[in-house]
């Protein structure tokens, strides 16, 4: 049961990155509006840790039914330690961070990058289903 859930989480977790990927195509300088808001809250930072904790602990939890459970359980296990690094950190680094980036980013850039979140987005649920 769990197993099944946690896959259907990361299947989840790979249709928001493929929608990701086309918000990018579609609307770059709202995506990078969006990329400089990160941290900007306590309700942004705090929901962006939450959903990278539940995503990488599907991920570790669905590793095992997977085509690749290394490689998925290192990731997921990178995204809930990278997740919790930065609920440690201050608040005002990653929302610094995220602004930094949201202003040297060119708007292009942002849609050159879109396939890559498909790709990953799909290459993430071709991996557990």
């Amino acid at each position: 049961m769990v197993a099944t859930a946690s896959q259907w989480l990361v299947v989840l977790a790979g249709v928001w990155l493929i929608a990701v990927g086309v918000f990018m195509l579609l609307r770059p300088r709202q995506a990078l509006a969006a990329l400089g808001r990160m941290g900007g809250s306590p309700a942004v930072h705090f929901g962006e840790m939450a959903v990278r904790i539940l995503a990488g602990t599907a991920m570790v939890f669905a590793a095992a039914a997977s085509r690749f459970p290394v490689a998925i359980s290192v990731i997921g296990g990178f995204l809930v330690v990278s997740a919790l690094v930065l609920l440690l950190l201050p608040r005002r680094w990653h929302a610094a961070y995220s602004t930094w980036w949201s202003h040297r980013i060119p708007v292009g850039a942002v849609r050159l990058v879109a396939p890559v979140s498909w790709a990953m987005g799909a290459a993430l649920i071709w991996t557990v289903i």
